[in-house]
């Protein structure tokens, strides 16, 4: 489906997010995620999105071969910034858990000298340390951006008390009862 400047006609491709990730966060560089890993990635955990901001996007819509994410609402900018949040918190958790694997199987020195030469090999543990680091950051910033969406984009499941207008619902809207105005 071609775009179209109209957003409630046009799905928010997976492709999408997964390009911005790629492009922005990684450079283009495949040494540290190929575009198809981080697509399939964000296909199959639609559900973290869902569960960190109250929603029920569904990844299961295919427009030309690519997979559309499906909502109740629209899939905004906000959503696919806060999705691309969620991918580099658990890409980050996984390049630490791989670091820490690797220095529980290999020797890990960081120095040898032997009269004038000198090995120096990386330290697998600050390695670790930067990737948590940068797992703390994503997660603090995943946070922030979940906690400003669900204060302001998201809505009542519910309206009750004396603001509620009486009456039955005359509608619904993205799953949500629309009761008139008087």
């Amino acid at each position: 489906m071609a775009w179209n400047s109209n957003r409630k006609e046009t799905p928010y491709f997976v492709s999408t997010v997964a390009t911005g990730i790629y492009r922005d966060e990684f450079d283009s560089n495949t040494g540290y995620q190929s575009l198809s890993q981080i697509s399939g990635w964000l296909e199959n955990n639609v559900g973290l999105l869902n569960t960190e901001i109250y929603t029920a996007f569904s990844g299961s819509g295919m427009t030309d071969g690519d997979t559309a994410l499906s909502p109740t609402g629209y899939f905004k900018f906000e959503e696919a910034e806060i999705f691309k949040q969620i991918y580099l918190v658990e890409y980050y958790k996984k390049k630490t858990r791989s670091v820490l694997k690797n220095i529980d199987s290999s020797v890990d020195f960081i120095t040898l000298r032997d009269g004038d030469s000198m090995i120096t090999r990386t330290n697998k543990n600050e390695i670790a340390k930067t990737y948590r680091g940068l797992t703390n950051d994503a997660t603090q910033r995943l946070e922030m951006l979940t906690a400003k969406y669900n204060i302001y984009s998201a809505r009542p499941v519910q309206v009750a008390g004396a603001d509620a207008p009486a009456g039955p619902p005359t509608g619904t809207a993205a799953n949500y009862l629309v009761y008139p105005y008087l």
